[in-house]
């Protein structure tokens, strides 16, 4: 053990304001938390140091830290279980579209066979069918002509040649009701 130096006793100061009070009801001025210090068994003058509890602010600090660790954890936890449902709905959904273009390239070689010339002469036979031997052209009557012209006077000539689009169309009507969004 080593040497301590010896504490000076410090005489208690009285304040002016507790001099009018009787000495049962002065306040001392010695702070609350220090030690009076202990005499030694030898009886000489000398005080003895006595060790003062720490506060126990370090076990706080860790506490807190624990607490804040184990919440980062739980939230890291939760994240990858989070990526982890994610990644499953992806892998479903890009199977659902692998699956879906195998169906439509089935039904694509399907039309493609649906729509052979050979299969369809086959099927025409069946039916009892049979090519053209030659052909020939018609003449029409200058007076049908005319009868289809006045019944169609009314459609742009382009009719059979319409190309517009859906978005078009609704430009059109957008454009005659004075609505535009």
């Amino acid at each position: 053990m080593s040497a301590v130096a010896p504490l000076r006793e410090e005489t208690a100061k009285v304040r002016p304001s507790d001099l009018r009070r009787s000495p049962l009801e002065r306040r001392s001025t010695a702070r609350a938390n220090t030690v009076a210090p202990i005499p030694l068994d030898d009886g000489e003058n000398r005080l003895r140091l006595a060790v003062v509890p720490r506060r126990r602010r370090a076990v706080g600090i860790v506490a807190t830290c624990c607490v804040l660790l184990f919440g980062l954890l739980l939230g890291a936890v939760a994240f990858q279980t989070k990526i982890a449902q994610n990644q499953l709905a992806l892998d479903k959904t890009e199977r659902e579209v692998r699956d879906a273009r195998a169906r439509y390239d089935v039904l694509r070689r399907q039309r493609a066979e649906l729509r052979s010339p050979g299969r369809l002469s086959v099927e025409a036979t069946r039916l009892g069918m049979a090519p053209a031997e030659n052909g020939s052209f018609m003449t029409i009557s200058p007076a049908v002509v005319a009868s289809v012209m006045a019944a169609a006077s009314g459609l742009p000539n382009d009719v059979s040649n319409n190309q517009e689009s859906s978005f078009d169309q609704f430009g059109q009507v957008k454009s005659v009701s004075g609505v535009v969004p």
